[in-house]
């Protein structure tokens, strides 16, 4: 069955599913977009260099992957994809993301790794009911204040980009389990992170950082503190070597 007959196939059924990946697409054929049932859309390990503007009319799309592509833009009309709760756009070439997509409000896990993102737009700060945000492997040299807007994050992914530092507000989000951040060039921790609520693991693996502050020890949830192969001088503040239940690794 070819791509076109699988397309008509779909309509006909009114799928709300449809799996298109590794099927070499290059382009997609303009009667994908007439499936207004679909709730899910597969499109991982193609050859995409791009998304159509049309895209935008698949109102009812829930969860989207394009990973494993080369997509290197995104276009501005997948902000109308006012449903969408996941979005998969790991493994490409994009290095931007549309300011607009801060309009994806009801967006619950985004994985945009390892593409060559160089900054994000201040409007994921938006995405409040984001769970687990993938961003390793890219080129960041920075992470919006905004982002301590996720009130609703466990799982934070920023391992091997070009971050010198971490904003202070991150420690805002009550819900944040997971931050790892190994690979980068973070000089410090910042101080505010002792006041993280729900914080079970630090990983800063591969870092630049010197010392690690004592009030990481009024973090009361915290059960692994990761440091290896950082340029930490003299010991550790006692309160967080001996504090109760905290795993430290140097």
């Amino acid at each position: 069955m070819n791509i076109l007959e699988c397309i008509a196939k779909a309509k006909a059924d009114k799928v709300k599913s449809l799996d298109l990946s590794d099927k070499h697409l290059r382009l997609l054929p303009p009667e994908l977009f007439e499936l207004e049932s679909l709730e899910e859309l597969k499109l991982d390990e193609n050859l995409l260099v791009e998304l159509p503007e049309e895209i935008s009319q698949l109102k009812n799309l829930r969860n989207l992957s394009v990973s494993e592509n080369d997509l290197m833009m995104l276009p501005d009309s997948l902000c109308e994809l006012s449903k969408l709760e996941n979005l998969y756009l790991g493994y490409n070439s994009l290095s931007e993301i549309p300011e607009t997509l801060g309009k994806l409000v009801h967006l619950q896990k985004v994985n945009i790794a390892r593409n060559q993102l160089l900054d994000l737009p201040d409007s994921i700060g938006n995405w409040v009911n984001v769970t687990k945000l993938s961003l390793h492997d890219n080129m960041l040299s920075a992470i919006p204040e905004t982002l301590g807007k996720l009130c609703n994050l466990s799982k934070l992914y920023l391992d091997n980009n070009d971050l010198s530092s971490l904003p202070s507000s991150l420690s805002q989000m009550d819900k944040l389990e997971i931050l790892m951040a190994s690979g980068n060039k973070l000089a410090a921790i910042p101080e505010s992170f002792g006041s993280f609520k729900n914080l079970r693991e630090l990983v800063l693996d591969e870092n630049e950082i010197e010392y690690a502050p004592a009030s990481l020890a009024d973090c009361k949830t915290l059960q692994i503190l990761s440091l290896v192969s950082n340029p930490l001088g003299g010991d550790l503040p006692k309160s967080l070597t001996g504090k109760p239940g905290l795993r430290i690794e140097t």
